[in-house]
């Protein structure tokens, strides 16, 4: 990350993250006046370019860029004076007093700041929609890939629809980007009815023989064609469902093979007919050849490349997106039991233009995308950029022998996320879960994974709603 203004932004979400956990530590040592000017001037050094109306859930209107020179003069007081207490004491109490030594004269520059924003911006936005983009925090969830192990996610998911709470964005990888789509469609959906469809599936609604002929994915040992999920993602007059037709903002991440490397890549990820599928179960087919992963999980074989975030790709059909995140290469081919003629000139598009051979599991270029969804945001995605960013993880090293012998893989994944980790606020990494090549559970999986997801999702909650918790401007 090199640009100046990007790491001070993620300076200051750092400190307003390790304040919160000191609030947290320390519940009585600010009276709630305090704690509330402490939010609200990291929060306003923060502010950059925003859609007035999008904090608040209505509907937006035109950006505004705020005037810099109002706000970096504030930007670089605010990281003088607090980074040191916020990032290098170790205690709460220390970083606490740390900030209260100078939140009178912060909150002084801050008044001011505010008060030369709405007179500079006078008819652009209100001073309600000025406090809410800087107090107003929306939840974006980054679900990352992992094969069966993924439907931990359902679980979480549900733990926060009990407290609720929904994502106001979602951005998914793999079996992230399948579970993150149906979690879009509605910010009312119906997860004990996504259980029932989940459990009632059979390997036929899901899967076939590989598809032989033009495709936009690597051969594989089976056929993911989803087409149950065709069936139930559609609109009311029975046309498909797109990206740009879910209710939350969705994006799904795929992996580009770039052209370059497509034909050095190793027979068995890239034939149909390999010595790996000769007799053997399929359970043990799918097993080498995630082995053979760790060969793809390196940005000059592949690129990461965003379904949903710009007008072109929001016209792809909704299912065709999670396909194509969720191809497993050299195991799942995703090909839909009928093409659609806009998915495919978009696609095709899009491989001339990222000069990419095939597309396959997103979690090859970015398992987690932390850092996708924070760009995404600041490019003004969801119109405000105030937000909170949950990550979720499964698929890492366990020590449990169903996941052990995937330790060459997971090692190699998760090195990615050195990069991804300035990103994301809370990275909520469940274990246990399923087995990563159980991708179709039975109901007594699928009941064990939702359990799993909905426990472990106990231990972020008072952080996650502290976060959350709307800050207001006391004068």
């Amino acid at each position: 990350m090199s640009d100046p203004r990007a790491k001070a932004l993620l300076k200051l979400q750092r400190m307003e993250m390790a304040a919160i956990r000191a609030v947290l530590a320390q519940p009585r040592f600010l009276l709630p006046a305090e704690y509330h000017r402490l939010r609200y001037v990291l929060g306003l050094a923060r502010l950059q370019g925003f859609a007035p109306g999008a904090a608040l859930g209505a509907p937006w209107r035109p950006e505004v860029e705020p005037d810099p020179g109002i706000i970096e003069p504030l930007r670089e007081l605010v990281l003088r004076e607090w980074y040191k207490p916020l990032r290098h004491e170790d205690s709460p109490r220390a970083r606490l007093a740390g900030c209260m030594a100078s939140l009178d004269a912060l909150h002084a520059a801050a008044r001011l700041a505010r008060d030369n924003l709405l007179i500079r911006h006078a008819g652009r936005f209100t001073a309600g929609e000025l406090d809410a983009e800087v107090g107003r925090k929306s939840l974006v969830t980054i679900a990352g890939g992992g094969g069966g192990a993924g439907y931990v996610y359902v679980g979480a998911a549900a733990r926060l629809r009990a407290e609720g709470r929904s994502s106001d964005y979602l951005v998914g990888s793999s079996i992230g980007a399948l579970i993150g789509a149906f979690l879009a469609r509605s910010r009312q959906a119906d997860i004990e009815a996504l259980m029932a469809w989940a459990k009632s599936l059979r390997v036929r609604d899901i899967f076939s023989r590989p598809h032989i002929g033009a495709t936009h994915t690597l051969p594989g040992i089976t056929r993911l064609h989803l087409h149950s999920m065709h069936r139930i993602m559609t609109l009311p007059d029975g046309s498909p469902m797109r990206l740009e037709d879910l209710e939350i903002p969705y994006d799904s991440v795929v992996a580009g093979i770039h052209t370059r490397a497509y034909e050095h890549l190793p027979s068995g990820l890239r034939d149909f007919t390999s010595p790996l599928a000769s007799g053997k179960r399929f359970s043990k087919r799918v097993a080498e050849r995630m082995l053979l992963l760790a060969a793809m999980v390196s940005p000059s074989v592949v690129k990461p490349i965003v379904l949903g975030g710009d007008a072109l790709t929001r016209r792809l059909r909704a299912v065709d997106a999670v396909g194509l995140s969720a191809a497993i290469p050299a195991v799942l081919q995703y090909e839909p039991p009928a093409r659609d003629a806009e998915s495919d000139a978009i696609l095709a598009a899009l491989r001339q233009q990222h000069d990419v051979a095939l597309f396959v599991d997103g979690g090859v270029a970015s398992n987690v995308p932390a850092r996708i969804a924070w760009e995404r945001v600041q490019g003004g995605r969801i119109g405000t950029r105030n937000a909170f960013y949950l990550a979720l993880d499964c698929f890492h090293p366990q020590w449990d022998p169903s996941h052990l012998w995937l330790w060459p893989v997971t090692q190699a994944v998760q090195l990615q996320m050195n990069s991804q980790k300035p990103y994301f606020d809370w990275l909520l990494r469940f274990e246990p879960t399923l087995s990563p090549i159980n991708l179709l559970p039975s109901p007594q999986d699928f009941d064990r994974a939702f359990q799993w997801g909905w426990n472990q999702a106990d231990v972020m909650l008072p952080f996650l709603f502290k976060a959350l918790e709307p800050v207001d401007w006391v004068p």
